[in-house]
C-alpha cells in the first residue's frame, strides 16, 4: 500500500442564485433609502427638542423613532450588503413597525382621518403596512419565502418614494 497522504476537497463554495442576488440588490436599495431618510431626520434631535411635538409618551415616542431610523436603516444596510439577508428583512420589518409606532401618538390624539388623500394613505399606513412587516418578520424568522418577505418589507418605502415622485410632478405640474 501506499502510503500517499490524500488531502480531502475543499467544502465547495456555496453559489447564490440570480433570484437571491436581486433580493440583496433591492435590499440594499431600500435600505440606502431608509438610511438617507433617517439621517436626514437626525439632526432634529440636536436641535430645540420643542419643535418635537407631543409631551409625554407620545413625544418619547416620536423621539425612539427619530434616534432609531438611522441606526435600523444602517443596520440593514450592513446586513443586506454582507448576505445576511434575514436579518437585513427582519432589521427593515423593525423599521416599518417603529414607523407605525410613530403615527400612534397622532393617532391617539386627533383619531383617523378619512377625507381627501388620507382616505387611502391612512388606512395603508396605519393597518397594512404593520402587517405586512409583522408578516415579513415572521417568514425571515422562518427562513420561508425569502422573495415575498423582501417584497412585503420593500412596499412601505418604495410607497414612500412614490408619493414623493407624485407630489413633485403635482408641483411641477400646477405650483403651490
Amino acid at each position: 500500500m501506499s502510503s500517499a497522504t490524500t488531502v480531502p476537497d475543499a467544502a465547495p463554495v456555496p453559489i447564490r442564485a440570480p433570484r437571491l442576488l436581486g433580493l440583496y440588490l433591492l435590499l440594499i436599495i431600500i435600505a440606502a433609502i431608509e438610511a438617507f431618510d433617517g439621517l436626514s431626520h437626525a439632526p432634529i434631535l440636536f436641535d430645540d427638542m420643542s419643535k418635537i411635538p407631543g409631551p409625554g409618551v407620545g413625544g418619547a415616542i416620536i423621539k425612539a423613532y427619530i434616534a432609531s431610523h438611522p441606526s435600523l436603516a444602517l443596520a440593514a444596510l450592513a446586513f443586506a450588503t454582507v448576505g445576511r439577508l434575514r436579518y437585513a428583512i427582519i432589521t427593515l420589518g423593525a423599521l416599518v413597525l417603529m414607523a407605525w409606532l410613530n403615527f400612534m401618538p397622532s393617532v391617539a390624539r386627533h383619531g383617523f382621518d378619512f377625507r381627501g388623500v388620507s382616505a387611502f394613505e391612512t388606512p395603508v399606513r396605519i393597518i397594512a403596512f404593520p402587517l405586512m412587516a409583522g408578516c415579513a418578520i415572521a417568514l425571515a424568522a422562518r427562513g420561508q419565502r425569502l422573495g415575498l418577505a423582501t417584497v412585503l418589507v420593500s412596499i412601505p418605502t418604495l410607497y414612500s418614494v412614490f408619493a414623493v415622485i407624485a407630489f413633485g410632478i403635482g408641483i411641477i405640474l400646477y405650483g403651490f
